[in-house]
């Protein structure tokens, strides 16, 4: 900022008729210079000064009035955006949180502070393998996308699997709807490794259910919430680690319990998930869309 101005002084004219000098009236001016880079603070309330009001206009009069400006590559409040993030659809590996080895690199015992970064690579090493807790893929939505999907997405797990076939149940996630924020319940929260985040802007949450009737299930059911919760540029590449939380109770029926597997399953995880990897053609590695 350029130094200011002095006040200009005021110079006395002579009456034509007075000889006596009426007393010159002092003009005093504020030598204080308003802090750098803050912001001015709004008007207090308070009782009305005429003569400080005066003296405020006089000084505003003298000065020149010049803006505070940003220095080179210092963003302000409302330059500020943030950019627009990729839509939550498509293919995604779902990792649980309560894997050691994730845990060792997300949360080392040197540091207090997540290690997204680490916790990624880590991740992309049993990805490359084929290795994960579940699949799922995210249909896209209509083009009012706050409101439900059109079609349900799917989800498939090893540890979510029909004891009599020995396979994993195929599972249509429903109900799906952007939110923001995404709402953990307290119950889930304590899943976590670290309390879920709350700066993640919109995320998705929606239901699981069985993708078909079977006559060993008298109920199935769950919920499935996640959220982007973190993301860096890597040469160009924007790269991101997603958290949420899915559950799957199933009842069994008559026969089901006949055949000594008990009255059900009961199964709910905190987890990590990563985008699915893209085969030689582009396309995602994954499950296939309902």
């Amino acid at each position: 900022m350029p130094p200011r101005k002095a006040a200009a002084k005021a110079t006395s004219e002579k009456a034509p008729s007075k000889k006596v000098a009426e007393p010159k009236k002092t003009t005093t001016t504020s030598n204080k210079k308003a802090p750098a880079n803050k912001k001015r603070a709004r008007s207090p309330d308070g009782e009305y000064e005429p003569e400080v009001e005066a003296e405020a206009e006089a000084d505003a009069a003298a000065l020149v009035k010049e803006e505070p400006q940003a220095s080179v590559g210092e963003e302000t409040e409302e330059s500020t955006t943030k950019p627009a993030q990729p839509p939550l659809v498509g293919k995604f590996d779902i990792y649980a949180m309560e894997l050691p080895f994730l845990a060792k690199a997300y949360l080392p015992t040197s540091t207090a502070e997540p290690q997204f970064g680490a916790l990624y690579d880590t991740i992309l090493t049993y990805q490359a393998k084929s290795d994960f807790t579940a699949r799922c893929v995210l249909p896209a939505s209509k083009e009012d996308s706050d409101k439900e999907n059109d079609k349900p997405g799917r989800l498939s797990s090893a540890v979510l699997k029909d004891p009599m076939e020995g396979m994993p149940w195929d599972i249509s996630l429903v109900d799906l709807q952007r939110v923001e924020p995404v709402v953990f319940l307290a119950k889930e929260q304590k899943e976590f490794a670290t309390p879920p985040r709350t700066d993640c802007g919109a995320g998705i949450e929606g239901h699981t259910v069985l993708e078909d009737s079977n006559c060993g299930v008298q109920s199935a059911g769950g919920v499935f919430r996640m959220q982007r919760a973190w993301t860096e540029d890597r040469g160009g590449e924007n790269v991101e680690v997603f958290e949420g939380y899915l559950s799957f109770d199933v009842v069994y029926s008559g026969m089901y319990r006949r055949k000594g597997h008990g009255s059900g399953q009961k199964i709910g995880f905190s987890f990590w998930a990563v985008r699915a990897r893209k085969g030689a053609d582009g396309s995602e590695i994954g499950l296939a869309e309902a």
